[in-house]
C-alpha cells in the first residue's frame, strides 16, 4: 500500500521548478537525505525526487520570540502552549516516467517510492551486463527496503572499461575490502560466463 507522507508547497518565494520542488511533512516523520520520493503529476506521470534538505518551521517569528517564550532564557521552562510546527523538505527532481519535466504542482500528493520504483528513479533497472557492486538502503522501520547495485561489468572491465574511483578514510581497510570484493565479483561473474559457454559446446 503507497503510503502519503505529504504534499507539495509552491510559494511565491519558494516556487517549484523543473529542477526542485517542495513539501510539507510531519515533524515526526523520519526521512533522511538522498531518499527516494515519489510525487503525483499530471497526465498520470510520476515524478521522482531525491531529498537534499530538510527544514523543520514553526510559527515563531524570530528566535527571540522563543527565548521570550521559555521565561526569557530559562532552559528549565515549561511553555504554556506548543508551537504549530512542521518540516519542510526541498528534493531535486530525477526523473519522470512519462518524460514530463514541466514544474510539479502544488498540492501534489508525496509517497515514499517502493523498490521497483527507486531502481526506476536511479536508473538501476536497465543495467546490462550487471555486476554486483553493493546495496543501498532506504527509508525507516516498516518502510525500510534493500535494493542491490550493479554494474555494467563491461565498463569496469575490458576494452570499455572506465577508471573506477574508490573513496574513503586512510587506515579502515574499507577501500581494500571494496576492491577485493569487486575483483571477487569480477572472478565469479567470470567463471559464469565460462561455464555457461562450455555446457552449451556440449
Amino acid at each position: 500500500m503507497e503510503k502519503i507522507i505529504g504534499k507539495i508547497a509552491a510559494t511565491e518565494k519558494a516556487p517549484t521548478t523543473i529542477d526542485f520542488f517542495y513539501f510539507w511533512t510531519d515533524k515526526q516523520r523520519i526521512l533522511n537525505p538522498f531518499d527516494v520520493i515519489k510525487v503525483e503529476h499530471i497526465d498520470n506521470s510520476i515524478t521522482f525526487g531525491v531529498i537534499e534538505e530538510i527544514s523543520h518551521i514553526t510559527d515563531s517569528d524570530s528566535y527571540l520570540s522563543n527565548y521570550i517564550s521559555s521565561d526569557f532564557g530559562d532552559v528549565t521552562a515549561a511553555t504554556n502552549m506548543q508551537r504549530i510546527g512542521m518540516n519542510f523538505v526541498k528534493a531535486k527532481v530525477v526523473c519522470n516516467n512519462k518524460n514530463i519535466y514541466t514544474p510539479v504542482l502544488d498540492g501534489s500528493k508525496v509517497y515514499l517510492a517502493n523498490s521497483n520504483e527507486v531502481l526506476e528513479a536511479l536508473g538501476l533497472d536497465k543495467i546490462e551486463n550487471p555486476l554486483p557492486c553493493g546495496y543501498i538502503e532506504m527509508y525507516r522501520d516498516e518502510d525500510k527496503i534493500t535494493l542491490p547495485v550493479h554494474f555494467n561489468s563491461q565498463f569496469l572491465i575490458g576494452p570499455d572499461g572506465a577508471h573506477l574511483n574508490i573513496s574513503g578514510i586512510s587506515g579502515l581497510a574499507v577501500k581494500t575490502s571494496y576492491s577485493m570484493f569487486l575483483l571477487k565479483a569480477i572472478q565469479v561473474k567470470y567463471l559464469e560466463q565460462t561455464t555457461s559457454r562450455l555446457s552449451r559446446l556440449r
